[in-house]
């Protein structure tokens, strides 16, 4: 039986997308993506988070890092823990993912220009994708 996650590959990336592109089409950005998949895979609600720019990393740093969300999920030590489900910082380029337990491991993630795709923790090194910083939703912090 296939991961629940293959329905996914391969669906388009498309700046501010929350499930349906501009064209109709399914489409995601990555923020929207990971709340997506974390909402109907792990029943974890995760509030929108949108830029102005998906091209100024300032902006994405400084709207991540300032908000409430961000105290809801606790850092992991490397390689430590990881869990399916668990949320991957990406620093090259800047966007974010999840962790599967599947095929030995690996990043779910919707990336701009290619779409949702699996990278496995093997092939990360060779990847061209940046260094990574694992979370993990910590249920007993309250969303502000």
């Amino acid at each position: 039986m296939a991961h629940w996650a293959t329905k996914y590959i391969g669906i388009d990336w498309e700046a501010g997308a929350q499930g349906v592109g501009a064209s109709g089409a399914p489409a995601f950005d990555c923020w929207s993506f990971f709340r997506h998949v974390q909402a109907v895979h792990f029943g974890i609600e995760v509030p929108i988070i949108s830029a102005s720019s998906y091209d100024d990393a300032g902006e994405i740093v400084s709207l991540v890092n300032g908000h409430a969300e961000r105290g809801r999920w606790a850092s992991l030590p490397i390689p430590i823990g990881r869990k399916e489900g668990d949320g991957v910082i990406v620093h090259r380029p800047l966007h974010i993912g999840l962790w599967l337990a599947v095929d030995g491991g690996g990043v779910l993630h919707c990336v701009r220009g290619i779409g949702v795709i699996f990278t496995r923790d093997r092939v990360w090194p060779h990847s061209g994708f940046g260094r990574r910083e694992f979370y993990r939703f910590n249920q007993l912090q309250v969303a502000c």
